[in-house]
C-alpha cells in the first residue's frame, strides 16, 4: 500500500479522534515532539511517557497495526491537516541579525492579506550578510545580500566564460 495513503488515513483518524476528545492542540504539540524524538532517535521512551493520553492510545494503535515505519509521515501529515483545518499558515524568516520588528511587520502584513493565523519561525544566519529570506508555505523570497553577491558572481563568471570562448 502507498505510504502517503497510509499516512493520510492514520493522520485523518488521529485528527478526528483528537477532535472528539477536544485534545487537538495538545496532540498537535505531541506530534511535533514525538516526530522529533523518533527521527533523532533521542529518548523515545521518555518522550512517549510525556505524551497526552489520546496520543499514547494512538501510538499503541500504530504499533499494534505494525505501522511504526510510517509514524514520522503520519505525524507530519497530522500537523499539516491540523494547520489546514485551523487556518494556520507557516512562515519562516531568516535574517543576518536579530530583527523582531521585521518579523512583526511581516506577520501583520500576512494578516492584512487574509491569513487568519500565522505560525512564524525566525532564524539568524550571519552568513546572509544583510537582507532577509522569507518563506510562506511553499513560496520563497530571497532578498539577502549573500544571494545577490552569488548572482553577481555567477553573471560575472558566465560573462568571462563567454568572452574566453569568443576570443
Amino acid at each position: 500500500m502507498d505510504a502517503g495513503l497510509i499516512a493520510s488515513r492514520y493522520a485523518s483518524a488521529l485528527l478526528l479522534f483528537a477532535s472528539e476528545t477536544n485534545e487537538e492542540q495538545r496532540v498537535y504539540e505531541d506530534a511535533a515532539t514525538l516526530k522529533k524524538a523518533v527521527v533523532s532517535k533521542e529518548d523515545v521512551p521518555g518522550c512517549i511517557e510525556s505524551l497526552s493520553e489520546p496520543m499514547q492510545r494512538f501510538l499503541a494503535l500504530v504499533i499494534r497495526n505494525k505501522r511504526v515505519e510510517y509514524l514520522p509521515a503520519i505525524l507530519h501529515k497530522y500537523r499539516v491537516l491540523y494547520r489546514h483545518e485551523k487556518g494556520i499558515t507557516r512562515a519562516w524568516l531568516t535574517t543576518a541579525t536579530e530583527n523582531p520588528e521585521l518579523a512583526a511587520k511581516l506577520t501583520e502584513l500576512m494578516r492584512l492579506q487574509g491569513f487568519r493565523e500565522v505560525d512564524f519561525k525566525t532564524e539568524v544566519k550571519p552568513d546572509l550578510i544583510g537582507g532577509f529570506i522569507v518563506q510562506i508555505e511553499d513560496k520563497r523570497l530571497d532578498a539577502s545580500i549573500a544571494s545577490q553577491l552569488r548572482d553577481i558572481r555567477r553573471e560575472w563568471e558566465e560573462k568571462n566564460r563567454n568572452n574566453r570562448n569568443n576570443g
